[in-house]
């Protein structure tokens, strides 16, 4: 963790922050544009897209490093962008450009407020430049279980029947559902995102791998009864723009089999239908998820407006994802608890909440 109070803004620069959001994305995406002129050219209008993309990833990971004055994050960002852009081609002096042109943009606009804002964008750069780790979103994770492998191979292949009957294999000796999908079917998944990231794996090979898991999943579901129905409720979605939904599916199953009636609404799920879900269904808990760095802001938007319309009837609200698991600090500045690091414990810690 490399925390520093010169990272730290107080909370009407940080307002000023966000408000500058586009004006920033806008400035740097220009910029680039400029210095690669031909690059842009040659990709069209959808490479102009992406670098926007990048950007504003660059200022949702800078957003929680002005609130706690950690770093870590937003260089363990830097250091996996670093890696899928050189994987796919892209110029290398690319992405440290991009944060000198966000540094000098809020430079100018902040004014005297600037200096957390341009001191961390300059940490980050300084860190780029010595060379930093891609890291491993998947980390912590738990221990494979030796049907974790030939699992990945198999989906990956489009392996159904083989991938049924080694989690049923697992099934069969655990007898315990969630941690056979935590022990086999999640390493098996983390592969395969490593595999994306290093572009070895296709985005059609990861949609196939993530449907036949999913599938998987449900008929291992049906082969056990949950426990008693302890009287709690729990809904769990993963906001608009995640449509990553295999993990936050363990944890409702875990939820369910240990006795919660569970609400999975899936992934992407537009906030007016999620607070709309919370009224008419009224559940304890509300797990919500992220998985990858650019679906933290959406997040952060939906926790915001869950408490701001739900405020004083609102449920507990929970969260959980990859993101957390390597940065669990991030919970707090959410305003949202993490309850475990996996299903399992997930569904220990919150069966062991007090009910109001």
């Amino acid at each position: 963790m490399t925390t520093s109070s010169c990272y730290l803004s107080d909370g009407e620069t940080i307002e000023r922050f966000l408000a500058l959001r586009d004006e920033a994305i806008a400035h740097a995406t220009a910029a680039s544009v400029a210095a690669w002129p031909e690059l842009f050219a040659r990709r069209g209008p959808r490479a102009r897209e992406a670098c926007a993309e990048d950007i504003a990833f660059h200022l949702d990971f800078l957003r929680p490093v002005l609130e706690s004055g950690d770093l870590s994050p937003f260089t363990a960002y830097l250091g996996w962008l670093a890696q899928v852009l050189s994987s796919r081609g892209i110029a290398g002096d690319s992405l440290p450009r991009s944060l000198d042109d966000l540094a000098e943009f809020f430079g100018g606009r902040l004014a005297g407020a600037a200096a957390p804002v341009v001191a961390a964008l300059s940490a980050g750069r300084a860190a780029l430049a010595g060379g930093l780790l891609a890291p491993s979103y998947d980390r912590p994770c738990p221990d494979p279980w030796e049907e974790a492998e030939p699992f990945s191979k198999a989906v990956l292949a489009g392996q159904r029947r083989q991938a049924s009957a080694l989690f049923n294999t697992a099934l069969d000796r655990q007898r315990s559902l969630p941690a056979a999908e935590i022990h086999v079917i999640q390493p098996a998944l983390y592969e395969v995102g490593r595999g994306w990231q290093q572009n070895r794996v296709s985005v059609a090979q990861e949609h196939l791998a993530t449907a036949m898991a999913q599938s998987v999943m449900a008929q291992g579901f049906a082969r056990f009864a949950p426990a008693a129905d302890n009287g709690r409720k729990a809904l769990f979605a993963c906001p608009t723009g995640n449509h990553h939904s295999v993990g936050l599916r363990m944890v409702a199953d875990a939820f369910e089999v240990s006795g919660w009636t569970v609400h999975f609404l899936g992934a992407n799920v537009p906030l007016p239908a999620l607070i709309d879900q919370i009224r008419e269904l009224q559940p304890d808990l509300v797990g919500l998820s992220a998985s990858l760095p650019q679906q933290l802001r959406g997040l952060r938007e939906a926790i915001a407006a869950l408490r701001t319309r739900l405020a004083g009837t609102g449920p507990r609200l929970v969260v959980g994802g990859l993101v957390f698991n390597q940065f669990p600090l991030l919970a707090q500045s959410f305003g949202a608890e993490l309850l475990g690091a996996d299903a399992l414990s997930a569904a220990a810690a919150a069966s062991a909440l007090p009910s109001d």
